[in-house]
């Protein structure tokens, strides 16, 4: 009789570590599934991340335009005077990688945050003061200036490096009475900031 208890309350015992078993390892598998679906997840968002930074590492290398304007019926080279618009618009572009200088506008725009460097050169005849402003976000950066003189024609230049957020905006000005003939106005990233 004790032998038959003993054997039956084995059995309940092994039973019960069965259940037991069976749920730790449906658990275990439950456990497994989750881990799984998480770090597929994980791995979709990091690539799709990855695949993000590629793409705007791409377009970090790749910021640079040059662009001119030439005296003509189209483009506003001055004399400027006060009540009009004084912004210069380089509309004749050489280059325009990353597509961040607005040729309509004369408005370079910064794509990412960065450090980027930009030049300016004015031509203008003795007739007038020939010179320019870099403005960034309308405060003035640098700037050229040249009197009229006995000398037929003036060349004026200058150039800065600036840190730049992403959207912040860059142009070229005339300075009141100012005149040009013709210019250019360049510009590229010289390195990003994260």
């Amino acid at each position: 009789m004790e032998i038959e208890a003993a054997f039956n309350n084995t059995n309940k015992l092994l039973s019960s570590y069965m259940k037991e078993l069976f749920h730790l390892k449906s658990t275990a598998q439950d456990i497994e599934v989750k881990v799984e679906n998480g770090l597929n997840v994980t791995k979709i968002h990091f690539e799709d991340k990855l695949e993000a930074v590629q793409k705007n590492n791409e377009v970090q290398k790749n910021v640079a335009f040059s662009a001119t304007i030439i005296e003509s019926a189209d483009s506003f080279t001055g004399p400027y005077s006060p009540g009009t618009s004084n912004i210069l618009k380089f509309d004749r572009v050489f280059t325009n990688f990353g597509n961040a200088y607005n040729k309509k506008t004369g408005v370079f725009t910064a794509p990412v945050n960065g450090i980027y460097h930009f030049s300016f050169m004015t031509f203008g005849y003795g007739s007038h003061t020939s010179g320019a402003i870099l403005v960034k976000n309308g405060s003035y950066q640098v700037s050229t200036w040249e009197f009229t003189g006995l000398d037929a024609s003036d060349t004026t230049s200058n150039s800065v490096i600036l840190e730049m957020n992403a959207g912040d905006c860059v142009n070229v000005i005339l300075w009141q009475g100012s005149k040009i003939h013709t210019g250019v106005f360049s510009g590229f990233l010289v390195f990003p900031l994260v």
